[in-house]
């Protein structure tokens, strides 16, 4: 199987300028480079750059695939933005590169032994900019993921920080990294049963007021803003918001209240149990509604049996191989809708009436032998 590797990532906060895109031109002579992304894939041979270093440099998020189950995730963040307490538990997981203006999260997975491909990337990647959105506005679940599934692999595990998140609803989006990383359901739960039972810190998770943003900043600082946008010819909120932030970055809190392996163990039994529950409850309902859905199909057919026997000899007489695949699939459904209604003996009359019509078209008949 020959080598494969897949690079995309976006700039979210403005644009890639004509030096930018030129740059990147020399890393990469066959990439798709647009004032915003840059993408490409490679049977044999790689990317002239580092990917963390075109993140810090260029772009807000990005996503690496490569056929033997590397699988990276990049999301970049202004300075400050997370805590350097929620970031010193040790994680193959999770990659931290900081300078002045930024922080860049890489979420690794070293063997994804599932089946991915280029749809399933741009699946992920599309929902990485509202994932780097909830960092930004401080919901660290992502991080807490990570977390975990370091305290599954090994059990010894730096703490961080215990603050207040919604482990029991989750987004699509974070449904979706929770996924793709393999992140264990039952600790996830575990967790969730910690911060109903302990001690904990109140997320900083507010909401954007545009009002009182607005009236607060001062002349100096709309003028900062006015001739950002004039240069950029685009503003985002979260460029916005940094060029006219009052409070220092990195600047850490005194956290009273730690998630530890000793604080998250008593409750993992309890959250497997549940877990399981919840599952087989899930996995009942799904069965009865699939159930329900057939029987229903099935009313159908009966109710509609004389239209669908009609059909069956419509397709019968294409005399071809699509035609008696259809003829088929006809067939198979009436034998069921009268199995259901108990009404067999009808079925058997009809379906030999059927046969005699058709003798002669063997590549028929061979389609419908377990009805015979």
């Amino acid at each position: 199987m020959s080598e494969y590797q897949y690079y995309k990532f976006a700039r979210l906060d403005g644009y890639l300028d004509a030096k930018a895109q030129q740059a990147l031109r020399t890393i990469s002579s066959r990439a798709e480079i647009s004032a915003t992304s840059f993408q490409v894939y490679y049977n044999y041979g790689d990317l002239k750059a580092e990917p963390f270093e075109l993140m810090l440099k260029y772009f807000d998020i990005g996503f690496y695939y490569a056929n033997w189950g590397s699988i990276d995730a990049y999301i970049k963040l202004p300075a400050g933005t997370l805590p350097d307490a929620l970031l010193c538990f040790s994680s193959y997981g999770l990659h931290v590169h900081e300078n002045d203006e930024w922080q860049l999260l890489i979420f690794s997975i070293e063997e994804y032994y599932d089946y991915f491909d280029d749809e399933d990337a741009d699946g992920f990647f599309n929902n990485l900019a509202a994932l780097r959105s909830g960092l930004m506005q401080g919901d660290w679940r992502l991080v807490y993921f990570m977390w975990l599934k370091a305290f599954d692999f090994n059990g010894e595990v730096e703490s961080v920080p215990l603050i207040q998140f919604d482990f029991e609803h989750l987004s699509e989006e974070v449904e979706g990294f929770a996924a793709l990383y393999d992140i264990p359901l039952a600790l996830v739960k575990a967790l969730a049963m910690v911060l109903n039972e302990q001690p904990r810190h109140q997320a900083k998770q507010t909401q954007f007021q545009f009002d009182a943003w607005l009236h607060n900043l001062s002349e100096a600082e709309k003028d900062t803003l006015l001739r950002k946008l004039f240069e950029q010819g685009q503003l985002t909120r979260h460029q916005a918001l940094a060029l006219t932030r009052k409070e220092p970055a990195n600047t850490d809190e005194i956290y009273q209240y730690w998630l530890t392996p000793e604080v998250i163990s008593p409750f993992i039994e309890q959250a497997q149990s549940q877990l399981q529950q919840e599952q087989a409850a899930a996995l009942a309902k799904k069965m009865a509604i699939e159930k329900a859905e057939k029987e229903k199909a099935l009313t159908d057919s009966y109710n509609q049996r004389e239209r669908c026997w009609q059909q069956a000899q419509e397709q019968a007489d294409r005399t071809c191989a699509s035609g008696y695949d259809a003829a088929s699939r006809y067939l198979h459904q009436l034998f069921e809708a009268y199995q259901f209604k108990a009404d067999e003996a009808e079925f058997a009359q009809r379906f030999k009436r059927f046969v005699v019509a058709n003798n002669s078209r063997k590549a028929l008949l061979n389609r419908l032998s377990d009805l015979l």
